[in-house]
């Protein structure tokens, strides 16, 4: 199923839709002609639409964030030290989108009804011959043919650390005290690339109906209509991707020393609170195709013919839909700029998470004081979340 995160996304571009010029109606008839008359009447309609998006998108975030109220020291002094840090508080936020590719082709050779008839025709040469030959021709010809090929390599290197920690207040003659703040460490890894939406509606033909007949024929005339619709789609989306996320993140209020006090030492830590969130958006493919041939009604007829004639009545739909999606198959059109012009193999490409991260208030140190010593270790906690959503295809047609 699409994704809400993807159609949002889509959605902003659809002012680079595609709108094939309509037409409101077709009609073509032979009515109540001369004997031995040649009449014809074509109509054809011709819609091409062609779609090419190639894009390239080479992203690298090398991010180092540092927030630091720790590596204090008041040690060797004659009545005590005292170290109280702030809170030490850091936010981190890393977003790439690329490669978003939106057609949509509304519309198709022809919008209205489309109609062809021999009506009253005029008698034909007993002889036969070309005498009393009445022909009707209405062809609508489309083909859309979308290809998206899209290659998109990021690499997010991101190092960030909360330290409130790291304090040393040592060999002090008063009584030593360390409180430190809490740290709070906050990174998001977002990447969505290459996402392509395609939605054809209606094609080749009518929204109203095709209509074709001979109706009251003269004797020994040769009436044709012919009424063809012709409908050939095709979607391509090759797809190649390779998203690297190296994430190390530590959120730090412990590995304090208050040690060697005559008066006694005592460590009071704040809390260490760390929430790690990678999400990875990959290769995502909707296409949708609808009404694409034909009307919604087909009707051919003779009627009321005269003796001898020859009358043909031929409705002709012919509807070809592709819908070709290969994901990381390296068959874009610079997959080999996956490994920096090196041949790309299907194993180079997909998702790659290495997340490092700590939350740490202990490690602290209050040892060989006079007095005794005394460590209050507050909560540590730590949220991580890696989430990876890659090669969603949904392909819909409605006929």
């Amino acid at each position: 199923m699409k994704k809400f995160a993807t159609i949002v996304g889509t959605a902003a571009l659809f002012g680079a839709a595609m709108l094939p010029a309509l037409a409101t109606g077709n009609n073509c008839s032979n009515d109540t002609t001369g004997p031995f008359s040649n009449n014809t009447c074509t109509v054809n309609n011709t819609s091409n639409v062609q779609v090419s998006n190639y894009n390239d998108a080479k992203i690298t975030n090398d991010v180092e964030s540092n927030v630091n109220t720790g590596h204090n020291s008041a040690s060797y002094n004659t009545l005590g030290g005292d170290i109280v840090t702030g809170n030490a508080t850091s936010n981190t936020v890393v977003s790439t989108v690329a490669n978003i590719n939106t057609t949509n082709v509304v519309g198709g050779a022809a919008a209205g009804p489309n109609t062809g008839s021999n009506h009253i025709t005029g008698p034909g040469s007993i002889w036969g011959g070309s005498d009393g030959n009445n022909a009707v021709y209405i062809n609508n010809d489309q083909n859309v043919n979308v290809d998206n090929q899209n290659t998109a390599v990021v690499y997010n290197d991101v190092d960030a650390s909360s330290n409130t920690g790291y304090n040393r207040a040592k060999a002090n003659t008063g009584p030593a005290f360390i409180k430190s703040g809490n740290g709070v460490l906050g990174v998001t890894v977002g990447t969505h690339v290459n996402d392509n939406w395609t939605q054809v509606t209606t094609g080749a033909g009518s929204t109203g109906g095709n209509t074709a007949g001979n109706s009251i024929t003269g004797p020994f005339s040769d009436n044709i209509v012919t009424l063809n619709n012709s409908s050939d789609i095709s979607v391509r989306n090759y797809n190649d991707m390779f998203v690297k996320n190296d994430v190390d993140a530590s959120v730090e209020t412990g590995d304090n020393k208050a040690s060697y006090n005559t008066l006694g030492g005592d460590i009071v830590t704040g809390g260490a609170r760390g929430i790690v969130g990678v999400n990875t958006e990959g290769n995502i493919n909707t296409t949708s195709v609808q009404q694409a041939l034909g009307g919604f009604a087909n009707n051919g007829n003779n009627s009321t013919t005269g003796p001898g004639s020859e009358n043909n009545t031929y409705v002709n739909n012919d509807q070809i839909i592709s819908v070709d999606n290969a994901n990381n198959k390296c068959w874009s059109h610079n997959a080999d700029s996956i490994n920096w012009g090196r041949n790309c193999y299907p194993w180079d490409l997909g998702v790659e998470n290495f997340v490092d991260a700590s939350s740490e208030t202990g490690d602290n140190r209050a040892n060989g004081n006079t007095a005794g010593g005394f460590v209050n270790a507050t909560l540590a906690d730590l949220w991580q979340s890696v989430v990876t959503h890659i090669n969603d295809t949904m392909t819909t047609v409605t006929q």
